[in-house]
């Protein structure tokens, strides 16, 4: 056997002995459950240079469209998701664009959009992230490439810990992916300067939602 083909043969032998649950094993650990402190979540936001206005379930739309019109924002692009739906309704009648083709909508993604809308499914207070699943319908380049990305999250999705919004997928699939935001795009060069909007949003705005 070739050196190769006895690696390859170790890591199969490897995946099928012990494969990888990490939200049962994150189900254990968020049993000492971490209570959510709303103002701690908005502090972290904040810190980590994002905007965060709190507003209702029924009234986000309204606010943003107040935001929207300030800022001049015209070339909004949204997922499938609900609060795509309903800012695509919204009576301000914004121009939006549903993403849901790479191929055909690459281009004026990259070169047109101005804003990105899309719902957080959790958010992990002690840490200010917000956590956004990707889908066919809601894909992943959506957070990832307009200049300033627009996320709501509902108050009762945050959780204390990290483990905790894992705990949640224990019962269920994974989605392909779990986008972890903790602020807009940044980066450190070698004498640790740090610098937002080096790539993807320059801009994160945050939309904390209490139910009604």
């Amino acid at each position: 056997m070739s050196s190769k083909n006895a690696i390859l043969s170790r890591l199969r032998h490897g995946r099928a002995a012990s494969p990888a649950n990490t939200a049962a094993f994150a189900a254990e650990r968020a049993s000492d459950a971490v209570t959510p402190d709303l103002d701690i979540m908005v502090s972290a936001l904040e810190a980590a240079h994002a905007r965060v206005f709190r507003s209702t379930t029924s009234q986000w739309a309204d606010d943003l469209a107040k935001l929207a019109r300030e800022r001049g924002w015209a070339n909004w692009w949204i997922g499938g998701d609900d609060v795509g739906r309903t800012w695509q309704a919204h009576d301000s009648e914004p121009a939006t664009t549903v993403f849901s083709n790479w191929d055909s909508q690459k281009a004026p993604l990259f070169d047109a959009a101005e804003v990105a809308l899309c719902r957080a499914r959790a958010g992990i207070a002690e840490t200010g992230t917000l956590v956004v699943e990707s889908s066919p319908q809601v894909p992943r380049t959506l957070s990832l490439v307009p200049p300033v990305h627009v996320v709501v999250i509902d108050e009762d999705s945050v959780v204390g810990s990290l483990h905790q919004a894992l705990a949640r997928y224990e019962n269920k699939s994974l989605p392909t992916n779990l986008i972890f935001i903790s602020g807009p795009s940044k980066t450190a060069d070698i004498q640790q300067t740090l610098a937002y909007g080096a790539h993807g949003p320059r801009e994160l705005i945050v939309y904390l939602c209490r139910r009604e």
